[in-house]
C-alpha cells in the first residue's frame, strides 16, 4: 500500500471545493437554503481524535513498547482506516471550503455570515481529521531492521521484504493464518 502523497489530496481537496462551489451556487440560484448543522464539525473532531486513538497502539509498538505482540491485520486495518481519514479529510475540507467562497460575498448578511462561521468550523475541522489521518499513517510506518535477517522490528507475521506470509513454524497466539493454508484439521497443507 502507497502512503498517502501530498498532491493527491491537494487535488482531492480542489476538486471537492470546486463541485461544491457550483453544486451550492446553483442551489442557492433557486433560493433554497443548504443545512450547516453545527454537529458536523464536533463530529468531525469526535472522529479525528478515534483515528488517533486507533493508531496509538501500533506507534507505542513501533517506539519499542512491545510488552504485548502486534498483530498484523490489526497494523494493516489502521493503516487503511488513517489513509481513509486523510482522504476524507481533504475532501470535507475542500467542500466547506467551496462553502466558505460562496458565501463569502456575502457577510453582510447575518444569517449567511452565521452559516459561514459553522462552514469554517467544519473546514478546521476537516483540516484536523486530514491531518490526524496523516499523522497516523506515518505511525503506522515500520521501523528499520534491527538485525541482518529481518525479523527484530516487525509485527508478528510480517517477513522483511514487508509482505504478509507464514513461516514454516505453525502460528502461535494472535497471529493470523491466510485463508488458503486453513484447514479444518487446522494443519497447513503443503501445496
Amino acid at each position: 500500500m502507497s502512503p498517502l502523497r501530498t498532491r493527491v489530496l491537494l487535488a482531492v481537496a480542489l476538486v471537492a471545493g470546486v463541485l461544491t462551489w457550483v453544486a451550492l451556487d446553483v442551489v442557492d440560484g433557486t433560493g433554497a437554503a443548504v443545512p450547516m448543522p453545527w454537529t458536523v464539525p464536533v463530529l468531525l473532531v469526535v472522529l479525528a481524535v478515534a483515528v488517533l486513538s486507533v493508531g496509538r497502539p501500533v506507534r507505542r509498538w513501533n517506539q519499542g513498547h512491545r510488552d504485548r505482540p502486534l498483530d498484523a491485520l490489526r497494523a494493516a486495518r489502521t493503516v487503511v482506516v488513517a489513509q481513509a481519514a486523510g482522504v476524507t479529510g481533504a475532501a470535507l475540507a475542500g467542500a466547506y471550503g467551496g462553502f466558505v467562497a460562496l458565501l463569502l460575498p456575502m457577510l453582510g448578511i447575518e444569517v449567511r455570515r452565521d452559516r459561514m462561521l459553522l462552514a469554517l468550523a467544519a473546514m478546521a475541522a476537516s483540516l484536523l481529521l486530514l491531518v490526524s489521518g496523516v499523522v497516523v499513517e506515518r505511525w503506522c510506518r515500520l521501523p528499520p531492521d534491527d538485525d541482518a535477517d529481518g525479523r527484530a522490528g516487525r509485527p508478528q507475521g510480517r517477513r522483511s521484504g514487508g509482505q504478509t506470509g507464514t513461516s514454516s513454524r505453525e502460528p502461535g497466539e494472535g497471529e493470523v493464518r491466510r485463508s488458503a493454508e486453513y484447514t479444518p484439521s487446522g494443519v497447513s497443507t503443503p501445496t
